[in-house]
């Protein structure tokens, strides 16, 4: 095994979203730790620019579906070319693709993909081979609850890893509240603020944090609501947010950020309230190593991260009730949101870091490479 690994990371996302984000991070960590990365993905995309920003080699790569073979062919030919030691897909076309390149290829890396979702995976012949075949070495799991639902889909348990997704903790620490954000927010001092970061969709859940908020403003609690994330700032989430009957000049509708660790300085509590997709929240993540207390609906990955009680609450997922009942509770004791606040921060440094995740990733690497090398 050389001392110097070739990585190869694939992904088809265009757009930025909490799993571009992370392959960057990884790429950066892996390379912080002396391999050398390149990202194969949308070259004038998102991620794309961001990857050559931070310095990572960058090749083109915008399959037009899960089996493009004329991608597949191309992908195969910079195999053989740059012949990676490993080949990680991050996404699922990427997933596909890797899997018809390998086959096509002369070189043959390791290759292993990340599921970062927890929707059901599609039955059928070719879903079942994307999964199982044995040019798959392994399968990188978010959490612990996507590695449980790889498995009773039918993966070998020996061949997925939990290796949760890491945050920056040089980003993404306490700090007071940012003097810029407070101004464009415009808000009444002391006023708590629930903060949703997540694009704006029907399986994020913002109609289920805004009838809760309703139900919390028929109490007779006061506070403003703060969405961020791609088109939250959209007519259509405004339009919502009247509907539930919620004061205008309270709501704060954002849009794509790229300063959420800005935004979260002012939040109170950040909420998740996803109904499904989620495996295990990045914004809740990012918020919690920041020291902001979270609300979480209980789905997928989110309980090993949110320890009720402890770093935050959980909520039957989509039950805007109970949603509104545990966002009662964090709202009206500051004792138990300076608990929660302590907790969290170190629950992130002590298990939720990119250094972390690159470390766990690139140890599994070696595993597989070593196995592999025994063949």
């Amino acid at each position: 095994m050389p001392d110097k690994l070739k990585i190869l990371h694939i992904t088809e996302s265009f757009g930025w979203s909490g799993g571009a984000a992370q392959a960057i991070y990884l790429a950066l960590e892996l390379r912080a730790l002396g391999h050398e990365n390149v990202i194969a993905c949308p070259a004038g995309g998102d991620l794309g620019r961001k990857a050559a920003a931070e310095g990572l080699k960058v090749v083109n790569f915008r399959p037009k579906k899960d089996y493009d073979l004329k991608t597949a062919f191309a992908l195969a030919r910079f195999i053989d070319e740059m012949k990676p030691d490993v080949m990680q897909a991050h996404h699922p076309k990427a997933h596909a693709m890797g899997l018809l390149a390998k086959f096509l290829a002369s070189h043959k890396p390791v290759f292993i993909f990340t599921r970062r979702v927890s929707h059901p995976i599609v039955t059928g012949f070719f879903a079942k081979l994307k999964y199982t075949s044995g040019l798959i070495d392994g399968c990188v799991a978010v959490a612990d609850s996507v590695r449980s639902l790889l498995i009773d889909y039918g993966v070998k348990p020996e061949r997925v890893r939990t290796i949760y997704s890491g945050t920056d903790p040089a980003r993404f620490s306490p700090r007071p509240p940012d003097p810029e954000i407070l101004k464009e927010l415009d808000l009444p001092a002391g006023l708590p603020v629930l903060m949703l970061v997540g694009n704006f969709s029907r399986h994020k859940g913002q109609h289920i944090l805004l009838e809760a908020a309703a139900l919390l403003r028929g109490r007779g609690l006061d506070f403003a609501l703060v969405f961020a994330g791609r088109n939250t700032d959209s007519e259509e989430l405004k339009l919502l947010y009247k509907a539930a009957g919620l004061a205008v000049e309270k709501g704060r509708f954002l849009g794509l950020r790229g300063d959420v660790e800005k935004l979260l300085t002012v939040a109170s509590v950040s909420v998740n309230a996803a109904i499904k997709g989620e495996a295990l929240s990045g914004s809740i993540r990012e918020s919690l190593a920041m020291g902001v207390p979270a609300v979480a609906g209980d789905i997928s990955g989110n309980s090993e991260i949110v320890k009720e009680g402890e770093t935050g609450l959980l909520f039957p997922a989509g039950n805007a009730a109970a949603l509104a009942d545990r966002l009662q509770t964090v709202l009206r004791d500051p004792g138990l949101r300076r608990k929660f606040s302590r907790n969290s921060v170190a629950l992130v440094r002590e298990k939720f870091t990119t250094a972390i995740m690159g470390a766990r990733t690139l140890a599994y690497y070696k595993e597989l490479l070593s196995k592999s090398n025994r063949k």
